[in-house]
């Protein structure tokens, strides 16, 4: 049984070390394809994706990241959707296999058809 008297920070969390690393690998994959992948802060705004991602050809994806498991709260869910009537295209992604659908590399899909 573990003491309760131990302070919560104590406790690692291991789902902001997952989502943490679904966010590396973002980044790298992006970089991979040729395109930018900018960590995205809106001070006073609540809600805003994790991440901007910019890709060759002018294509502009908001990422927000999770951990598997995780969810999206009401502001994110309000500001998703807000961006979504401005056009613009907003996911969702929980694992580095998504990651992987969404953002596929050449290489990668021509080495699963045993070319």
């Amino acid at each position: 049984m573990m003491p309760s008297t131990f302070p919560r920070k104590t406790i690692p969390k291991k789902k902001s070390q997952r989502e943490s690393s679904i966010e590396a690998y973002l980044k790298q994959r992006i970089h991979t394809i040729g395109g930018e992948c900018f960590k995205f802060v809106s001070p006073g705004r609540v809600g805003v994706p994790d991440r901007l991602v910019v890709l060759p050809g002018g294509e502009v994806i908001w990422c927000e990241l999770k951990a598997p498991g995780g969810k999206v709260s009401g502001p994110q869910a309000r500001c998703h959707k807000r961006l979504k009537d401005l056009t613009q295209e907003v996911r969702v992604m929980w694992s580095i296999s998504q990651i992987k659908r969404y953002f596929p590399i050449e290489e990668e899909e021509a080495a699963d058809d045993g070319c």
